[in-house]
């Protein structure tokens, strides 16, 4: 994959998701200026474009964004999102590229498809994508409990041994998502990132990913490692976060990059209990690093943070040419 922005740092318009909110009911010029206001308090020059924005603010701040001398790193499923879709249901998880029934899967490769052709368009180099869910044994509480436990509790335990009857009806259907979905990314030129997430009943585990890996190598797909997510699924006594990168890293599209205290994450880097010495190091080659942080990480904490990242990713760079040459 290209390498031309592992040495930068993007930033998700989920920052702005609040101020977003607030403006959209004036319409789509009064949205994308908040949320310019808000991305403009950073020094990054790379954004991701996520699921919340509909394609008429997306339309309104790409001409911004030029201006800025700023460029589109990547889009995270579904973007923009899709006409007719209130805003309070915007999410990654809209449809379900795991769906076993064929009609409901075919709608989210549809509309997975067209957010590739606006990452081709904007010559953005990944889109991050929810592969879907055990729609079985859907139940959001337990991993949160789990994680605040600090280890392996008998209801996660049970939670796991009920997924693991139904998921591989699930892995198949994903398995016909993909390959409509990898036909297209290479003419395209956009790499598919598929995302370790945070609950339990939600694809991929680590396994289920190694095997769809496998399935699909030499496409352009790979890992998309969203720290704080591994690091809610560690505590909560699933993989360490490290077995992650350990075995796919080597094929890593990009990164979600925020901190993480409890079962609370997507914080401003900093604000919680990551080690980011160890994981800017791991990270380091990461060819995409976005801060996905929620909307009420303060502008100092989001530049302090951004500039506490840069500096660890400088000095795990430094260390690698060092080791390289010696």
């Amino acid at each position: 994959m290209n390498q031309q922005y592992s040495n930068r740092l993007s930033v998700s318009t989920v920052w702005a998701k609040a101020r977003s909110l607030e403006a959209a009911p004036h319409g789509p010029g009064p949205e994308a200026a908040a949320i310019l206001a808000v991305l403009d308090q950073l020094d990054l020059d790379l954004v991701e474009l996520e699921y919340r924005l509909t394609g008429e603010v997306i339309e309104r701040l790409l001409p911004e964004f030029k201006a800025r001398g700023w460029r589109v790193s990547s889009l995270h499923n579904f973007a923009p999102l899709p006409v007719g879709v209130p805003r309070n249901k915007a999410s990654g998880d809209l449809f379900n590229l795991a769906a076993p029934d064929r009609e409901e899967r075919e709608r989210a490769v549809e509309y997975t498809l067209r957010t590739m052709e606006l990452a081709s368009d904007q010559e953005a180099e990944a889109v991050v994508l929810h592969l879907g869910e055990v729609s079985e044994v859907a139940e959001k509480g337990v991993i949160r409990r789990g994680a605040d436990a600090g280890a392996m509790i008998p209801e996660l335990a049970a939670h796991l041994e009920k997924r693991a009857l139904y998921a591989p009806r699930h892995m198949d259907a994903v398995s016909f998502s993909l390959e409509r979905l990898a036909e297209r990314a290479a003419p395209l030129g956009v790499a598919l990132g598929l995302e370790n997430r945070y609950h339990a009943y939600q694809i991929p585990s680590l396994p289920e990913l190694t095997i769809l890996l496998e399935r699909f190598a030499g496409a352009p797909l790979g890992l998309w490692y969203d720290c704080g997510h591994a690091w809610v699924q560690e505590r909560a006594g699933m993989e360490p976060a490290s077995q992650w990168l350990d075995t796919l890293g080597a094929g890593l599209v990009g990164c979600h990059l925020h901190d993480a205290k409890g079962h609370d994450d997507h914080q401003a880097p900093g604000a919680g209990k990551m080690d980011w010495p160890a994981l800017t190091a791991a990270l380091a080659h990461a060819p995409l690093k976005v801060l996905e942080v929620a909307s009420g990480a303060e502008a100092g904490q989001m530049r302090e943070g951004a500039a506490m990242l840069a500096e660890l990713f400088a000095q795990a760079k430094r260390r690698e040419r060092k080791e390289a040459s010696a």
